[in-house]
């Protein structure tokens, strides 16, 4: 069993979480999807949280002479900026030989301490027969002189950025113990093209690619739990409907087109049922409803008080919805069953807090709270530990957690611009996602995709 350098221990003091990492002994990183296993136990330093750590990494510029090596290597040192662990060390401060490999034995550790690494992310590429490039990643712990472990995938040499992605969340998962979140997406509004179309796009605010096309008003976009389906609102037909589009087969189904507003659709997680706020009985107030996302049959009433409720969002396991009223005058946040019944207040501080999101964890909810402007805001499920996530920049609103729940998505005014921001869910360390003149709003985070 290795010996930890005291240095390694001290830079992790805080976040560290003692790993067994089978892999780190392998001789040839495995071929995706298999997997290896060995006899000899490898501990393994690893950052539990982003936001604050700072690691300083170095990422040497992928070898091989493959035509995606500069846009990989943009994408990775982009991705780890962004992330909130890493402290990406300036390439011009590498002494290393461009002769050197990737693997143990085939550079020098002394080179990586001059210019301070404590993490070496070392990658190769190659292109292979059609469109197909072979990628590895080998990841060191500088100080301790040790190997965290090693990947190698296959992948569309057409889609350099996605290559890249995939890499990042690798380093990610060996230092952090979870993937990144570079290979999931944003659906979300934009009105670049004039009118407010839904768009699909990376992370990183590239890749954007149009799901709506309409010429009208589109709204809500949210995620299935499986990542295949997108239900949002449109005013296509002249009335706000719901609609669902299956990312599979292209196909858009209206599902309601009640009378009055049919939005903020929320799904139950691994159901076909949505959350649903609907205009309700006339009296110019909104109730949430479960409905089928199949045929839109109304499946149960949960909500029935005067006054307006809206902005429902499950629990992980489907068993609560939390949403927003103004029951008690004002807006504020109250969670039930997901079968109905008497809700429980949650907050009390402020007189407009709105648009719940319900952390994957299960531990925190996100929402938009008004403190002369608008700013994002978590609080513990018994309405305990409430917690600033953004103040005194600009608007923050929308707010959407990352599948993982270390990041909150949301859309703010701070450059100028209504634009997407992502920050971790502490507030330590936020980056602008989209950059231009578009204006953008409703962004929501998707599961961990397949596709």
């Amino acid at each position: 069993m290795k010996r930890l350098t005291a240095w390694t221990l001290l830079l992790a003091a805080g976040a560290l979480t003692l790993a067994m990492d089978p892999m780190a002994q392998a001789q040839e990183p495995p071929e995706q999807p298999a997997t290896t296993t060995s006899d000899i136990e490898n501990i393994v330093v690893r950052i539990s949280a982003p936001g604050g750590q700072d690691l300083p990494i170095a990422i040497p510029k992928p070898k091989g002479d493959g035509s995606v090596s500069d846009t990989v290597w943009e994408v990775v040192r982009n991705d780890l900026n962004m992330s909130g662990f890493f402290n990406v060390i300036d390439p011009a401060a590498y002494i290393e030989p461009g002769s050197a490999g990737i693997q143990e034995g085939e550079f020098q550790w002394s080179d990586w301490d001059v210019p301070g690494a404590v993490v070496l992310a070392k990658t190769s590429l190659s292109e292979l027969s059609g469109d197909q490039v072979s990628a590895e990643v080998w990841v060191y712990d500088v100080p301790g002189r040790d190997r965290m472990g090693a990947k190698r995938f296959t992948a569309s040499s057409s889609n350099a950025r996605m290559v890249g992605h995939r890499i990042s969340d690798e380093i990610i998962r060996l230092v952090s113990g979870e993937p990144g979140i570079f290979t999931t997406r944003f659906v979300a509004v934009s009105k670049a093209s004039g009118n407010k179309e839904i768009k699909l796009l990376d992370v990183d605010g590239h890749g954007v690619r149009s799901l709506t096309k309409n010429g009208s008003i589109n709204l809500q976009p949210a995620w299935n739990s499986s990542g295949t389906q997108i239900a949002y609102t449109s005013y296509r037909g002249g009335n706000p409907d719901l609609y669902v589009a299956d990312l599979s087969t292209g196909k858009v189904r209206r599902v309601s087109s009640r009378s009055g507003v049919n939005t903020g659709a929320a799904w139950a997680p691994g159901r076909d049922l949505l959350a649903l706020t609907l205009s309700s009985g006339g009296r110019g107030d909104t109730d949430i409803f479960g409905i089928s996302s199949v045929d839109g049959k109304v499946v149960a009433q949960l909500t029935k008080t005067p006054g307006i409720d809206v902005s429902a969002s499950f629990s992980p396991d489907g068993s609560q919805i939390v949403f927003a009223s103004e029951r008690s005058g004002g807006l504020q946040l109250y969670v039930m069953s997901a079968d109905g019944g008497d809700p429980r207040r949650l907050t009390f501080q402020g007189n407009h807090n709105t648009d719940p999101q319900w952390s994957p964890k299960g531990d925190r909810i996100s929402f938009v709270g008004r403190d002369g402007g608008y700013d994002v805001f978590t609080v513990r499920t018994d309405g305990s530990d409430m917690q600033r996530v953004t103040q005194g920049q600009g608007s923050n609103e929308d707010p959407s957690w990352s599948p993982d729940g270390r990041y909150l998505a949301f859309v703010s005014t701070r450059s100028g611009g209504s634009h997407i921001w992502m920050s971790t869910a502490d507030g330590r360390h936020q980056v602008q996602v989209t950059q231009g003149g578009g204006s953008w709003s409703n962004p929501a985070w998707s599961p961990r995709l397949t596709w």
